[in-house]
């Protein structure tokens, strides 16, 4: 399991305020079981010495290195923010399409490709990552064969309210037809993203579609393309697609 770094810092941190702890405990121990040997000074004040000296370290390691991790990150989510929010109010491309697909209530895939294009000009000029991730419904025509579109519509309604479950709010999610999902992901790098896809592949397969009194677990495939600062959007997409289509073997 990774950890992140801010996580691995604040770990640290409670290991020494634990180990603090333990030899306060330690000394106050002595003092009680002890007495009057304790007082007269024939013990040393070992523990009470290594407790201050742990809480020096917790303190050290909060002020020096947590507090900045957590100051990095809001930065950070500000700054994904007033991105977001550029991109919304200056794409004229944005205003002149439909927002929402019909079926899902998601993005439209002509929303996707406007917002993935802003999405590279913005964030190409602050040097941030940007990925594209791919979510396949698998066997989707097979239940659309055995049991009708209005089924298969069902599910890509479920699949499409699990995978926004998933999703962090400056992430655009779109529905691109033919069980396909696709998601950009800002500020996340395709090992992370990855990640992220395994989760929300396996979210899917526990939103199980009722059919009366059967039920049809939703399988799903993904894949991940980070952008090198040099495709334009198009290539991006093609690219996470074409690394789809060896998933599904399509």
């Amino acid at each position: 399991m990774r950890y992140l770094r801010a996580e691995l810092f604040f770990i640290i941190m409670i290991v020494l305020l634990c180990g603090a702890g333990l030899m306060l405990f330690m000394q106050y121990r002595l003092m009680h079981d002890l007495g009057e040997p304790y007082k007269s000074g024939s013990l040393s004040d070992t523990p009470l010495g290594i407790a201050l000296l742990l809480l020096v370290a917790a303190g050290a390691a909060g002020g020096l290195m947590l507090l900045p991790q957590i100051r990095m990150q809001v930065k950070n989510k500000g700054q994904l923010k007033i991105i977001t929010w550029m991109i919304a109010r200056n794409s004229k491309d944005l205003d002149q399409i439909s927002f929402n697909d019909p079926l899902t209530g998601l993005q439209s895939r002509p929303y996707f490709d406007a917002a993935l294009h802003e999405y590279l000009l913005q964030f190409g000029k602050i040097n941030h990552p940007v990925t594209v991730l791919l979510i396949g419904i698998e066997k989707l025509q097979l239940l659309c064969e055995q049991r009708g579109r209005d089924t298969a519509d069902r599910l890509l309604m479920e699949a499409a309210l699990c995978i926004r479950n998933c999703t962090r709010y400056h992430d655009v999610l779109a529905h691109m037809g033919d069980g396909e999902f696709a998601l950009i992901v800002p500020d996340l790098q395709e090992g992370d993203a990855s990640r992220m896809a395994a989760r929300i592949c396996k979210e899917l397969e526990a939103c199980e579609l009722r059919m009366g009194h059967d039920s049809h677990i939703i399988h799903a495939v993904s894949a991940v393309a980070e952008w090198n600062g040099k495709d334009k959007a198009p290539a991006l997409y093609k690219k996470a697609r074409v690394a789809l289509q060896k998933m599904t073997g399509r």
